[in-house]
């Protein structure tokens, strides 16, 4: 499995491309305002896009899944909970972008346990709600790595005072997240660095509430 990141934006996000290098079947997980970079990566490595999959709803996380899903008719999956984000952005996506975004409708409403995959690899899904109501992340157990959009970072976690937004639910997945990932798993976030369950020791001392 290879997994390019892009720096994109509206504000720094991270846009991963997943290539599973024997079927060459690829994954994009929050093309933000990316799709233009992430498309061309695609022509250099021969991949085919299958699905499009965001973390949660927010704007600058999906802005451009109706470019990809046009160029590539990839699938496209979101959490159950925060797929009415998606029409809420084609009519205001404000605080993220000024204007809204054109309206691409989930083929996949995901939940807790789903499972997608890619060629010989899967990514399981997990509801951690906080940031959003429906925000999950993507678990590949088998490469060690885990996607976790705006719900762990490195040294921090997603902002819980905005809508849709718990610092108690925040707390509650953060410490799910703590028990059942394994400490090596390398974290893939929806902004900043990257890092490790076994850095973010923090997780481990989480004092309710949680807010930023």
């Amino acid at each position: 499995m290879r997994v390019s990141t892009f720096s994109v934006p509206p504000l720094r996000n991270n846009a991963y491309l997943l290539i599973d290098e024997a079927s060459l079947e690829a994954a994009v997980i929050d093309p933000g305002l990316g799709a233009k970079k992430i498309l061309n990566a695609l022509k250099l490595s021969g991949a085919k896009v299958t699905y499009i999959l965001n973390t949660h709803g927010h704007a600058d996380h999906t802005a451009e899944n109706a470019a990809l899903k046009e160029a590539t008719g990839a699938k496209l999956g979101i959490h159950e909970v925060d797929a009415n984000r998606l029409e809420k952005n084609a009519r205001d996506a404000r605080p993220y972008l000024p204007t809204p975004t054109p309206l691409a409708k989930p083929d996949l409403l995901l939940k807790e346990g789903t499972e997608i995959r890619l060629g010989s690899i899967t990514l399981f899904v997990k509801h951690t709600p906080g940031h959003t109501e429906g925000s999950a992340v993507f678990h590949m157990s088998s490469e060690g790595v885990l996607f976790s959009g705006d719900t762990v970072m490195a040294g921090t976690a997603g902002r819980t005072d905005i809508q849709g937004g718990s610092p108690a639910k925040m707390a509650a997945s953060l410490r799910r997240l703590y028990r059942e990932i394994p400490a090596d798993t390398r974290v893939l976030p929806g902004h900043g660095p990257a890092s490790t369950m076994r850095t973010e020791q923090w997780l481990a001392d989480i004092t309710y509430p949680l807010l930023r």
